[in-house]
C-alpha cells in the first residue's frame, strides 16, 4: 500500500493514506465562478505523480519535466514485499530514482536492490525491471510481445488522459488486441505465452501473405517477369545457358580475324565484278555469231528483178560493172566475217579465262570463309562470354525467385498449422484452467450484483486470435454503464490477481470514472470497494469531486460512512488549492 505522496516543493500538498478506502475530494467553493474548473486542482495529477514514482513518465512531455515542476523532488513511501521503501525523483534527473529503505528487508526479492544499505540511486529501466519482477514476478527478458511492468501496473493506476477508462479490458485507447491479450492472461493466470506466440503468428503469416499476394499479383515482374510463367522461363534460360556454353567451348580465336575477314570481302567483290563481266562477254558473242551468219553479199539476178520490178531496164554493160562491185562487196563481206570470227574467238577465250579466275578465287574464298567459321575474333569470343554471364545470372536470379515463391508457399502452410496448434493449446489450457474462468467470471458478477439488480456477465473464451473477454450489462452503450464495467473488471482484477499476489496491493480510480454514473450507483461502488479492500486487504484510493458526494439527504446507503473515508489532502479549484499549490500550464 502507499502511505504518503510529498515533495520539497514548498506549496505541494502531502498526501496521507491508509489501508482500505482513501478518497481524495476537491472542493468547489462558492466563490468559484465558471471559468475555475476542478480540473486544476490536481486530481488527475496524483496519478500521474504515481506512475512517475513507479519509474514512468519521463519522456519530454511529462509533467515533471515542465520548467515549474523539474527542479523539484517528489517523493513516495509505500510497502512492497516486506519492505518499507521511499521512492524519490525529480524531472531535472528524471533517469534516476533514489530508494530508501526505511523498515523491513529486501534480501528475500529475486533481487536485492539494497545490497545491505539503506539507500541506493537506480536507473529509471532498472528500477521498472525490479518493481516487475518484485510485484508481478515478471523475468528479466519475456521476449516481443511479452508483458511488461508499464502495462500490467496501468491496469491499476488507470489515466483518464490516456482512455484508460474507455474500456474495461484496455488500460489505454491505444493498447493493441494482442497487448490485451497477453496483458490479461498473465494477470489472470492463464498461458499468456500462447497470445504472445499468437501475435509473433500474426506478424509473420501477415509477412508471409502479403509477399505471396505480391508475387501473385506480378510484383516482381520487374525482376522475373511473369511469376506465374517462372518455370518456364527457367528452362528457356537454362536452354540458352547451355547454347552458349557449347558456343564458347567450340570456339577457335583467329588472331588476324580482320585481315582474313577483308579479304574474304575483297574476293566477293572480284567474284561478283568477273561473274558480271562473264555475263557480258556471253552476250558480245552471241550478238557476233548471229552478225556471221548475216553477212552474205546479194546475187546479180537479184539486183537484176530488183531494177524490174522497179521498171527499170539495165543495160548489159552496167549488169557488167555491177559484177565489179559485187565482187568487192563480197571481198569485204569475207574480210568483216574474218574479223566477226576473229574477235568471237577472242571472247570464247575470254569467258574460259574468267571461268578460271573465277574457279580460282572461289576456292580461296571458301578457304578464307571456312576459316572465319570455324574461328572467331577475340572481340566475338569476349561478347559470347559476356552473354553467357549474363544468361547464367539471370538464370540464378530465376532460382532464387522460384526458391522464394516456393519457400513462401511452404512457410504460409507451416504458419497455418502452427496457428492450428496454438488453438488446439488455447483450448487445453481453457480446460485446465476451468477453476481461474470461474472465479474471473463470479467476481465480475459479484461486483455488477452490487450495483444493479440485473447483473453483467464476464465471458472468457478461447478464439482463433487467442483468448477473447467479453462483457455484457444492461445498457451497456451509456456512459454511466461502461464506467461501471471498469469498475467491475477491475474489482475482479484485484480478487483473481490478487489471489496470485498478482498485483501492486492497491487500486486507484480517477474521479472522471464516477462522472457520468448517478449518485446512487457511485455511492453502492464505493460501499462495494470498501468492502473488497477490507476483504482482501488491498488499499482502494479514488479521487473525486466534492459534487459527487450526494447531500445526507440524498445518500441512498446512509449507513455507509463515507466522510470517515476521507483523507488529506482537501484540494480546491481556488488559486493555491491545488496539489502543487499553484496554476501552471
Amino acid at each position: 500500500m502507499i502511505y504518503r505522496i510529498t515533495s520539497d516543493l514548498p506549496s505541494f500538498k502531502p498526501v496521507e493514506l491508509r489501508p482500505g478506502l482513501n478518497i481524495i475530494v476537491s472542493d468547489k467553493l462558492q466563490q468559484s465562478n465558471d471559468g475555475q474548473t476542478r480540473n486544476k486542482s490536481g486530481k488527475s495529477s496524483l496519478l500521474q505523480l504515481i506512475h512517475f514514482l513507479v519509474g514512468k513518465e519521463g519522456d519530454t512531455n511529462s509533467l515533471f519535466r515542465k520548467p515549474e515542476l523539474e527542479s523539484y523532488t517528489f517523493s513516495m513511501e509505500f510497502d512492497l514485499k516486506g519492505a518499507l521503501l521511499r521512492a524519490s525523483r525529480s524531472g531535472a534527473t528524471f533517469g534516476w530514482l533514489d530508494i530508501e529503505l526505511l523498515e523491513g528487508s529486501t534480501a528475500s526479492w529475486p533481487a536485492d536492490p539494497m545490497q545491505g544499505k539503506t539507500s541506493v540511486r537506480v536507473a529509471q529501466a532498472k528500477w521498472r525491471e525490479l518493481l516487475g519482477l518484485v510485484m508481478f514476478g515478471l523475468e528479466e527478458d519475456l521476449g516481443t510481445y511479452g508483458p511488461t511492468f508499464g502495462q500490467l501496473f496501468s491496469y491499476f493506476v488507470r489515466r483518464a488522459e490516456n482512455g484508460g477508462l474507455a474500456e474495461p479490458t484496455k488500460q489505454a485507447s491505444q493498447q493493441q488486441p494482442a497487448d490485451v491479450r497477453v496483458g490479461l492472461s498473465y494477470l489472470l493466470g492463464l498461458d499468456w505465452r500462447i497470445s504472445q506466440e499468437r501475435e509473433q503468428l500474426r506478424q509473420d503469416i501477415t509477412g508471409a501473405q502479403k509477399l505471396q499476394r505480391v508475387a501473385r499479383e506480378g510484383g516482381l515482374k520487374n525482376v522475373v517477369g511473369d511469376p506465374k510463367q517462372i518455370f518456364t522461363q527457367l528452362t528457356l534460360a537454362q536452354k540458352e545457358v547451355e547454347r552458349l556454353t557449347t558456343a564458347l567451348k567450340a570456339f577457335r580465336i583467329l588472331q588476324d580475324y580482320a585481315e582474313r575477314e577483308k579479304e574474304g570481302n575483297h574476293l566477293t567483290r572480284q567474284l561478283n565484278e568477273l561473274a558480271d563481266e562473264a555475263a557480258q562477254t556471253r552476250y558480245y558473242v552471241d550478238d557476233l555469231r548471229l552478225s556471221l551468219q548475216s553477212e552474205t553479199p546479194p546475187s546479180v539476178a537479184d539486183l537484176d528483178r530488183l531494177y524490174q520490178e522497179a521498171g527499170v531496164v539495165l543495160p548489159g554493160v552496167a549488169l557488167q560493172r555491177y559484177d565489179e562491185v559485187r565482187r568487192f562487196h563480197e571481198s569485204i563481206v569475207r574480210n568483216r566475217r574474218l574479223y566477226l570470227e576473229g574477235e568471237l574467238v577472242a571472247a570464247e577465250q575470254r569467258i574460259q579465262e574468267i571461268q578460271q579466275q573465277i574457279s580460282a578465287l572461289d576456292e580461296r574464298r571458301s578457304e578464307v570463309m571456312q576459316l572465319l567459321h570455324t574461328h572467331g575474333a577475340l572481340e566475338h569470343h569476349t561478347m559470347l562470354q559476356l552473354e553467357l554471364g549474363k544468361a547464367v545470372a539471370y538464370v540464378e536470379t530465376l532460382k532464387q525467385n522460384q526458391k522464394l515463391l516456393e519457400d513462401v508457399a511452404l512457410r504460409v502452410a507451416e504458419l497455418k498449422i502452427k496457428q492450428g496448434h496454438l488453438s488446439l493449446r488455447l483450448q487445453r489450457d481453457f480446460k485446465e484452467n476451468e477453476s481461474v474462468l470461474t472465479d474471473a467470471v463470479l467476481a465480475f458478477e459479484a461486483a455488477s450484483e452490487a450495483l444493479y439488480n440485473d447483473p453483467g456477465n464476464l465471458s472468457i473464451y478461447p478464439t482463433e486470435t487467442g483468448p477473447e473477454f467479453s462483457i455484457t450489462i444492461q445498457g451497456r452503450n451509456s456512459r454511466g454503464v461502461n464506467s461501471m464495467q471498469v469498475f467491475c473488471f477491475d474489482m475482479m482484477l484485484m480478487r483473481v490477481a490478487g489471489k496470485r499476489n498478482m498485483t501492486p496491493g492497491f487500486l486507484v480510480h480517477d474521479s472522471h470514472l464516477f462522472d457520468p454514473v448517478d449518485e446512487r450507483q457511485n455511492e453502492k461502488a464505493w460501499v462495494y470497494g470498501a468492502g473488497l479492500a477490507a476483504e482482501l486487504g488491498f488499499q482502494y484510493i479514488i479521487t473525486l469531486n466534492s459534487d459527487q458526494i450526494p447531500s445526507p439527504q440524498n445518500r441512498s446507503i446512509p449507513e455507509f460512512p463515507i466522510k470517515d473515508f476521507i483523507v488529506p489532502p482537501h484540494l480546491t479549484d481556488q488559486a493555491g488549492g491545488g496539489l502543487f499549490g499553484f496554476d501552471f500550464y
